[in-house]
Parts: C-alpha cells; structure tokens; sequence
C-alpha cells in the first residue's frame, strides 16, 4: 500500500538506508521509530517503498498513510484514514479487534483514539512485522501532529517500525512542523534520518539507467545541474531526450514547480531573487543592494524571508546562494529580456566599479550578456592572463578564445591586443591540447599581413603544438601558398627571418625546435648539430628554457645511440636545473623522456615508477593539463593494464574526465583494453563506437581500439567484422601516416590469428576459406620482419606477440611441435616484459596444444596457473577460456535456483553476505551457503569472478 508518487525501478545511492532499515526489520525483537527527511524530490517516497518490500518479503505488512497539501480545509488524522483503509484489505486485519474504534475524533478528548491506534500497533506486532509510515507530515493537521506526539513518546512494541516522512526545504521558520520536530528529536526512541542528495557515481548510475545512449559531456551537465536530486535528474535526462543536451534547457514544468515556491513572498524579496540568479552563486549584500536598488531595511527583509523559505542560504563567508542551483535557473529564465539586460548592465558596473583581482571574468561574463561588448572583450583578456597566473590554462584558453570570437563579430571594436591567437595558443598547449592550438595558429597564418619576425613566432608556435599531436609526416599540412608545407622548410624560413631581425632568444627556441623535428624523423645527425646550436645560443641568452629542450633532445640521442648512462645523467641534470628554475614543464618533459628511454630498452617497471613521478610532479604544481602529465597518465595506465595492475588503472583513468577530447579518448582504449580481459564485451564494443572517429587523429587510439575489438569480434564469432577492423586499422594508418608495415600489426594479427585457428579446429571445413586470410597474415609479419631486419630487433612486447602468431601459424599447419616452440617463447617474453594478463592468455593456449598432444601433467599445471592469474586479475573471459566453457561444456549456472539468482544479483552489486542477509531476511549463515553453491556453479574463485562471469552469460537484469 505504497504511494504511487514514486517511480518504478532500481533505486540508486541509498543502499545504507535500505540495509539499515532492513537491519531493523529483520529482527522481531527490534523496533523504531524514524523521522527521514529531505527535500522534495530527493527520493523519501521511492525509499519507503524500497523498505515496504523488503518487510513484505520478510512476510511483514506495510501501511501508508499520507497528509495532503489541503490547508485549512484538512480533514483531521487524514493519513489515518488511508492507514485503516489498507488494512481492512489485508488478510492480516483478521483478529486486529481494535480496528474498528479506529474512527478518526475530533472530540476535545482525543485519548481514547490515541490508545486504540497504539492498540492496534500491538495487535499487529503479535502477528508479523509491521512498517507504518506517514507521509509529508510538512501537511499535516494539528491533530495527526498531536497524534505523533503521543505515539513517540510512548515507543512502539517490538517488531513494530514507525517512519514519518516530510520535505525539509518546505520549512520555513514559522512552520508548524519545525517545534514538533524539536520536541520528537529530543525522544530518546526517535532517530532523525536526513536523505542527503545522490554522490555523483549514484547520480551517473541513474542518468544511464535513464538514457544509457546520452553523451558524457550532457550526462555530466544533467548530474550538476541537478544537485543530486533524482526528481530533478529524471526530469533533465527526459527533457536531453526531446531537445539539444548541449543547450540546458528547463522543463516548463518543473520550473512551474520551483517558482511555485516564490509566489507566497512579498514583491521585494521575489526582486531581490531575481537579482540573486543574475548575480549568480555567492551574491553580496552590496551586491543585491545595488541591484535591487531598494533600501536597506527592505532588502534585509527581503532576504530574511527568502532564507526562512529556504530559497537562499548563507554562505560560511557571509554571502547569499540558491538553496539549489535549478531555481536559480528557473527564476533567471523568468526574467523580461529588457529586466535581464538591465541587471547585467548594472552589476557590470558595479564589478568594475569594486575592481580588484578575480573580478575580470564575472565582468566578463555580465558585460556579454549586457552587450557592453568592449568591456567585454577587455576583461576576458584580463581574466585570461589571471587564470594562465593561477595555473589554470583550460581556463586561460576560454576566455582568450571568447575575446577572439567578440573581435571577430565586432569589428568596431578599436583596442583588440595584436597577440591574442598566440595567447589563446600558448593556453591551450598548456592545457594539453595541441590540435586545438594547431589549428588557431593555422587559421591566423592563413590571413597574416604582419612582420616576418612576428610569422616566426606564430610559425613556432604552429610547429610546437603539431609535434605534441601524432604527427603523421614531416608534412604539416599548413597550405598556405607563400609558404613551404614541411616543417623541416618552414623552420629553415622562421630561423632566416628570425637571424635578420636579431632575436635570439627566438632563434634558440626555434633552432631547439628543429632539433625535436629532426630526432622525430630519424634524422639524427642534423637534430644533433641544431641542438648543439640551440644549447650555445640558451647560454649566451641565459634562456633556461632554450638550454633544457636543448639537453634534452641531445639526451635523447644519447640513449637512441645506446649509450643510456650518457642519456639518463643529461636528462637528470636537465630535471635538476629545470626544478631550480621552477619551470615544470620542462620538468615534466626531461621525467618524461626517461620514461620514454626506459619502455625503449624493456625496463617497464622502471617506466612505471617514472610515470607515476611525472603525475605526482605534475599534481603538486597544479599542472595536470602539461601534456606530457597527461601523457604520463595515458602510459602509466597502459603498463598498469599491461603488468595486471587493473585497480590502478581504474583509479588512473577516472581523473581523465576534465582532460581535453583527445586525451579522454586515449583513456577510453586503455580502459576498452582492461573491459576485453574482463569479459565486458559490450562495454568494449560501445566505447569501440566512441572512438572509431578518433583513429585518424592518434595512432595510439587506433592501434589500442582495433586489437581490443579485434578480440572481442573474434570471440563471439564474427571473424568477418574482426578482419574488416583489421583491414580499416592497416588502410587508416597507411593513408593517414604513411606507414604500410608498423609493430601493432604484429599483435592484431596474432589475435586474428588465435581466433582462426580456434574456428578452424571447430570446423575444420572452413580451412581452405580462410587460407587466402592466413597467407595475408603470414605476409604481414614477414614484412615487419623485412622492415625491423631482423626478429630481435624487435622490442619485448613485440617479439612475444610475434611468437605468438607463429605459433597460431604452426597451429593452422598443424605442426604442433613449432606450435609448442613459439608458445614457451611467447611466454618467456610476456613474463620477461612483466604482462601477466598476457602470459596468462599464452599459458591457456600452450596448455590446449599439450593436452592434445597428451602431455596432460603439464597442461594441467599450465592451466591451473593460468587460471590463479586469471582469477587474481578478475579475468572473466579467460576464466570461462580455462572452464571450458569455449569448447562446448553445458554452462553450469544453468542449475542457479531463483534464490540464487537473487543473491547472484546483490553480490554483483558488491553486497558482504550480511548485507545480503539483511536485504532478503535471511541468516548470515543462510547467505553465505547460497554464495558459496553460486561460486561452485558458476566456477568462480571470488565474488568478483562470479559476478564477472554473470554478466557475461547474461544472468543479470
């Protein structure tokens, strides 16, 4: 008998509430009573249901009783009533003898109902457990109050829960309620619950129960938008659906419903409201004084009534916000257009009127809105240069961009700095995101008319943000007529300019430029000269900056010609002196290039270590965004996956949200990498989906993503869809890069490989379909062969992928006895590289080709290995590999009882054995036996694997 306010399905982030009612209801010895209260929306209703069925499952009975928004006309004990009304229709109700004195009184002594309804709590005590509940008690009568009143004070009998729900932004000072409230919450039997709004994880679970296909910016606009409240959450993800997400947009309803709120205040404070969501959040006193334009007196008044309405709150500082950000957009959207734009007008004014630092982006912001378009663009350019001073160059970039875009639409405007695009681009190659820098520069290049010297220094910049991208040649595309378009040319012209006109310092930067170019394209005897002439001109310039790239690139060399203790005591010194000057980028790039150093002569571990250092580096100077930050991130994670240090992973990958595009992409195919070992098929193919369209723009991307997928289609049986990602990687790195044979191309063939062979020993049939395929294959590692020389010129990584797809070859020729050969060395390798999750894979594979060949004491030790890896790592697929469940063996979940599945379903979501006793009313015991036949019926070591396996054999909802 559960209110039909709240909404069906799952309930997210209350999984302590409901184990902590569930706790109570539990136990027959135990009784409460609970005051749970929270704001309109926030989920009061939609947990009390929760709670009902869980009594009811226990075999428990469950009344509501609600109060009605009726004012002065409300009918006395009104939740009462529906409470007996609900009885009567339970077969519970027969012997509860007091049910029929239960007739709501209005009679000047009420104690006689007062006992009869304590009676019938007895009454129902003796015979089940019993939830009553009453509703929105914000509206009730004098005489339910009263009723409650005497309810707490005297307690409940055992196995008898009271709960009283109300709005707690409903409130107000003078509220009937609030004194009652008092005097309950001293009761030692009463506890006070306060349902605070959803975390953001619960938040982000809602959205994609919501909407599973909304985009990631608009999931997170709804989740801030919202404030936790899962009323307002649904609301915004239904409106995303019908219109733009990238336009928030505020259902008519629901802002009806906010304002609602506002029309029993007086005409000054709804005023001083309408001037608080223009002033936006933290507004001053002084602030709305100027804005309102009233008296003092009246705007204390003003804001006395709109806090005692919990509209506004009072900040710790002193100032004034909405109680939710929501009516502060539906009052702003309320405005007149002519009322907005004069309050922008006016508390321009009155910000450049207070000056001061911080205070350029607000004036920013409301001298756009006023159309005071000069201001505007002087204080973006202002605020700009504040956040680039604050480390914050995501920022920077914003507002330089927004003051380029009010430039360009206002040509009047007279007093527009010459450098604004190089501003705009040194942000953004701050912030980590060179493309975007790129191609500022290379539109302002496109219409220059300025000196040479000033060409240079944008042409600097051009090149300096096109080498931090996957540059694909020496070509960058610049294409402007006057111009040469490789960048080795267009270095040579800058450094011409650049010579003539006497600048110095540019001509290190750009000489330190041309050496990075040079050693990009293995051209190492020119970057060696260009680097030397840069580090001679940093010292006479004094430039730390040229010095350090310089050293840098010449450290670099030093480790490509093998000498890595040269290499490392240059790049050390380099780290050293760039710390002296307090110049993190250069920082970050010498520990940067150590890292790089070391993954190219095997030492993963140690690249590991130095990753983390760049991060932990990058974290304490507030530089996350430093590319080369990011980068470490993006590598730290990749060795992680690699080496089966999967937690880390996770934790690495879930600060990546706030990065630029590219970088989250980047992010998304390590985690599609760990999604495949995992068994989260699906998950992998729709992130596949998101990054699909970025494999032109970075070949780290399509290499990742293509093998994962790969896997993944190969696996499930479509060798077709596998060898078409297959195809589209190879022509995509070929049209894009120029590069017919690459290293990846060893391990995507491996894989496609691994899953021929497994269809053919299926089918054996389909052998002569597939040879023109696995010739194709074979081709592909004879011609990295031809390029790299020679096998062991190859790094670790590649040379253990490479035995592995000789192997599967010996395989599909049926020479076992290769097969095995190239097996123990694929193993080798992986192990000596440290990639646990892929020695484990390779292990797998030896282990089937042994026990064909009969050599069953070893494959079973193979096997049993592999799977404590597997296990250890919670990798579902490979388990179920091990388990037999990829040659056919009837699925063992199939005997799973209803029970089972039930705890199968808790467990998943990460539920102890007593949580899931307290959820279903069993004993601890009783949980743990059903976890225990899931473990043994699924094949499953840990809770973990268990509920891996489940939903990858579809076992969950």
């Amino acid at each position: 008998m559960i209110s039909d306010a709240a909404p069906d399905g799952p309930i997210f982030g209350r999984v302590a509430e409901i184990d902590d009612f569930a706790r109570l209801l539990r136990d027959r010895a135990q009784s409460s009573i609970t005051l749970l209260g929270g704001d309109a929306g926030i989920g009061k209703t939609r947990l009390v249901r929760e709670i009902a069925a869980s009594g009811r499952q226990a075999g428990g009975v469950a009344l509501v009783g609600r109060c009605l928004d009726l004012g002065d006309s409300a009918a006395p004990y009104l939740p009462i009533t529906d409470i007996v009304r609900s009885l009567r229709d339970l077969p519970t109700a027969d012997g509860v003898e007091s049910i029929e004195r239960l007739v709501p009184t209005d009679s000047p002594r009420p104690i006689e109902f007062f006992e009869a309804i304590a009676t019938m709590l007895d009454e129902l005590a003796g015979r089940a457990p019993a939830l009553v509940v009453f509703e929105d008690v914000h509206w009730a009568d004098r005489s339910t109050r009263e009723l409650l009143t005497y309810l707490f004070t005297h307690g409940v009998p055992a196995g008898v829960h009271l709960i009283a729900t109300y709005r707690t932004d409903d409130l107000h000072r003078r509220h009937p309620l609030r004194p009652a409230l008092a005097e309950w919450s001293r009761l030692p039997q009463v506890r006070r619950v306060a349902l605070e709004p959803l975390e953001v994880q619960p938040a982000r679970d809602l959205v994609r129960h919501l909407q599973p296909e909304l985009a990631d910016d608009a999931a997170r606009q709804i989740i801030r938008r919202a404030g936790g409240n899962p009323f307002f959450t649904e609301e915004l993800v239904a409106t995303s659906m019908c219109c733009d997400p990238n336009e928030p947009f505020l259902p008519a309803d629901l802002a009806d419903l906010l304002l609602v709120r506002t029309d029993a205040l007086t005409d000054d404070a709804r005023l001083t409201l309408r001037a608080a969501s223009v002033a936006g959040s933290d507004a001053s006193e002084a602030t709305l004084l100027g804005l309102t334009e009233l008296p003092t007196d009246r705007v204390h008044t003003a804001l006395r009534a709109a806090v005692d309405a919990r509209l506004l709150i009072t900040t710790r500082n002193g100032l004034f916000d909405f109680r939710h950000a929501l009516l502060a957009e539906a009052m702003y959207d309320d405005l007149l257009p002519g009322e907005r734009v004069r309050l922008h007008d006016r508390l321009t004014d009155l910000l450049l009127a207070q000056g001061g630092p911080g205070t350029a982006a607000a004036v920013a912001l409301h001298a756009e809105r006023a159309a005071r378009f000069g201001d505007a663009l002087q204080a973006r350019v202002v605020a700009g240069q504040e956040a680039l001073d604050k480390a914050a160059p995501a920022n920077a970039a914003r507002h330089f961009e927004s003051a380029i875009a009010i430039a360009a639409g206002h040509p009047e405007l007279t007093e527009v700095p010459s450098n604004l695009s190089e501003r705009a681009a040194e942000a953004l190659l701050a912030a980590g995101d060179p493309h975007r820098a790129a191609g500022l520069i290379r539109h302002v290049l496109a219409g220059f008319s300025g000196t040479d010297l000033d060409r240079a220094r944008l042409l600097r910049l051009y090149l300096s943000a096109v080498l931090l991208t996957d540059m694909p040649t020496i070509e960058v595309k610049l294409r402007i007529p006057d111009l040469p378009n490789e960048a080795d040319k267009l270095l040579d012209a800058a450094i011409g300019w650049t010579r003539d006109a006497g600048d110095d310092v540019l001509l290190g930067q750009l000489l330190a430029l041309k050496a990075h170019y040079l050693l990009a394209y293995e051209r190492h005897d020119e970057s060696a000269v260009a680097a030397n002439d840069a580090l001679t001109i940093g010292r006479v310039v004094d430039e730390p900056s040229i010095i350090s790239d310089a050293m840098t690139t010449q450290a670099k060399l030093d480790g490509l010609a093998g000498d890595m203790t040269s290499a490392l005591a240059t790049l050390g010194q380099v780290r050293e002196r760039a710390a002296a000057e307090d110049d993190i980028r250069a920082e970050l790039r010498a520990l940067h290039q150590i890292a790089g150093l070391q993954l190219r002569t095997d030492q993963n571990a140690e690249a590991a270590r130095t990753y983390t250092e760049v991060i932990r580096r990058a974290a304490e100077a507030h530089a996350r965004t430093e590319i080369y930050a990011i980068d470490s991130v993006i590598f730290a994670a990749t060795l992680a996956a690699k080496m089966g240090d999967w937690e880390s992973v996770d934790r690495l990958l879930a600060e990546t949200e706030d990065l630029p595009p590219l970088a989250q992409a980047s992010a998304g195919a390590v985690r599609l990498t760990v999604d495949v070992a995992r068994g989260r098929f699906d998950q992998a193919l729709s992130t596949h989906e998101a990054l699909h369209q970025h494999w032109s723009r970075e070949m780290f991307i399509l290499v990742n993503d293509a093998a994962g997928t790969i896997d993944v289609l190969g696996a499930t049986g479509d060798l077709d869809g596998a060898f078409a990602t297959f195809d589209e990687a190879v022509a995509t790195v070929d049209k894009v890069w120029r590069l017919s044979v690459f290293d990846a191309q060893i391990r995507m063939a491996a894989l496609l490989l691994t899953h021929l062979a497994d269809d053919v020993a299926e089918k054996p049939r389909s052998a002569a379909g597939w040879a023109p395929r696995i010739e194709q294959l074979d081709q592909v590692l004879d011609a990295v062969l031809a390029v790299r020389g020679w096998r062991e010129s190859l790094g670790v990584e590649s040379r253990a992928w490479f035995a592995r797809a000789r192997a599967e070859l010996a395989r599909l020729a049926s020479d076992d006895e290769l097969a095995v050969t190239e097996y123990r060395e694929s193993i080798r390798l992986f192990d000596e590289a440290g990639f646990v999750y892929e020695r484990a894979v390779v292990e797998f594979l030896l282990s089937r080709e042994l026990q064909a060949r009969g050599e069953r004491s070893e494959a079973r030790a193979l096997s049993e290995q592999a799977l404590a890896t597997a296990r250890r790592l919670g990798a579902a697929y490979l388990v179920t590999q091990l388990r037999g469940r990829s040659h056919g063996e009837k699925p063992r979940d199939s005997a799973l009882t209803p029970r089972e599945l039930d705890v199968l379903r808790l467990v998943a979501e990460g539920m102890t054995n007593g949580q899931v006793a307290a959820r279903l009313f069993i004993s601890t015991k009783t949980a743990s036996v059903h976890v225990s036949n899931i473990l043994a019926k699924l094949g499953a070591a840990t809770r973990t694997e268990a509920a891996d396996l489940a939903r990858q054999r579809a076992l969950l909802d």
